[in-house]
C-alpha cells in the first residue's frame, strides 16, 4: 500500500500565488473607420442630429448603410486609411503597445477600414487617420460609437473651464511638439478628452489651408469584446487658392 503524496503548504501557496499574479486572458476588440464627404454624411442627418453628442435615426441609419454596404463608394474619401502608431507616439497619447490585423475597405462592399487586436481592460490603444492627397484638407465632424449609439460631434478647441469633449482639436504643430516629448496624454487629452464612450478623437489641425488635418483615435478597451466606430467626415477647407496671373492670393471666407 503506498501512501497517498499531498503537495506541501509551501506548493499550495506558491500556486495560489501564480494565480493571483496571472495577466487576465487578453479580450479582442474592433475599429472600424470611414472618412465620408460632407455632403454625403449630411443626407443621413435629421433635424437635432447636428448637436454636439447627439444621436438619433439618421445616425442609426448611417451606421446600418455602411455595415450592409450600401453607402455608394463615390461618398467616401479612400486616402486617408486608418493605420497604427509606432510604440513611442502611441505611449505620448497614453496608450498601450498592441499587435494589430488591418483590413481595408475595397474587396467587399462595406467602406470601412477595420482593424483588430487584442488587449487588456482599462488600457488604451492610438490610430491614425492622415490623409495622402493634399485637396479636401478640413475635417469638419465625426461620428463615433464606443459602448453606446453612435453620435455626433463636431471638434471643439480645449475646453479652458475644466469640462471635457470627446473631439479635440489642436494645432498640428502643436501636437508633433508634444508627440516628441511624449506628453500630450499627460499635458492636455487626461484633462479634455472624453472617452466615457470608449473612443475620442483628436484632430490636428494643419496651420498651412492648403494641406490636410490629421485625427488621432484613442480607444479605450472595455471589459468585453467591443466593436468602436468612427465616421470621419471632411471638405474642402474655406480658402480658394491663387488665381492666374495675379500675385497675391484671392481668399474668400
Amino acid at each position: 500500500m503506498h501512501a497517498t503524496r499531498w503537495p506541501s503548504i509551501g506548493t499550495i501557496g506558491l500556486l495560489l500565488l501564480l494565480a493571483v499574479v496571472s495577466p487576465a486572458s487578453a479580450v479582442e476588440y474592433r475599429l472600424q473607420v470611414v472618412s465620408l464627404f460632407t455632403t454625403a454624411f449630411a443626407s443621413f442627418m435629421l433635424p437635432g442630429e447636428f448637436a454636439d453628442g447627439a444621436s438619433g435615426p439618421g445616425l442609426n441609419r448611417l451606421e446600418a448603410s455602411l455595415d450592409g454596404g450600401q453607402v455608394a463608394n463615390g461618398s467616401a474619401l479612400f486616402d486617408r486609411r486608418v493605420q497604427p502608431v509606432r510604440e513611442s507616439l502611441g505611449r505620448a497619447y497614453g496608450g498601450s503597445r498592441v499587435i494589430p490585423q488591418v483590413k481595408l475597405a475595397g474587396d467587399g462592399p462595406t467602406l470601412w477600414d477595420e482593424i483588430a487586436w487584442e488587449g487588456n481592460p482599462g488600457e488604451r490603444s492610438v490610430w491614425l487617420v492622415s490623409p495622402t492627397m493634399r485637396n479636401i484638407q478640413e475635417l469638419t465632424d465625426a461620428a463615433l460609437k464606443g459602448t453606446g449609439p453612435l453620435r455626433h460631434y463636431q471638434p471643439l478647441a480645449f475646453p479652458m473651464n475644466g469640462g471635457r469633449v470627446s473631439a479635440l482639436t489642436f494645432p498640428l504643430n502643436f501636437l508633433w511638439f508634444y508627440e516628441d516629448r511624449g506628453t500630450m496624454w499627460d499635458k492636455y487629452l487626461s484633462r479634455g478628452l472624453d472617452v466615457k464612450d470608449g473612443i475620442g478623437t483628436v484632430v490636428g489641425v494643419n496651420t498651412n489651408s492648403l494641406f490636410p488635418d490629421v485625427a488621432y483615435l484613442i480607444v479605450t478597451h472595455a471589459e468585453q469584446p467591443t466593436t468602436y466606430k468612427a465616421v470621419l467626415v471632411w471638405r474642402e477647407r474655406n480658402a480658394e487658392r491663387q488665381a492666374p496671373g495675379m500675385t497675391n492670393p484671392v481668399i474668400i471666407r
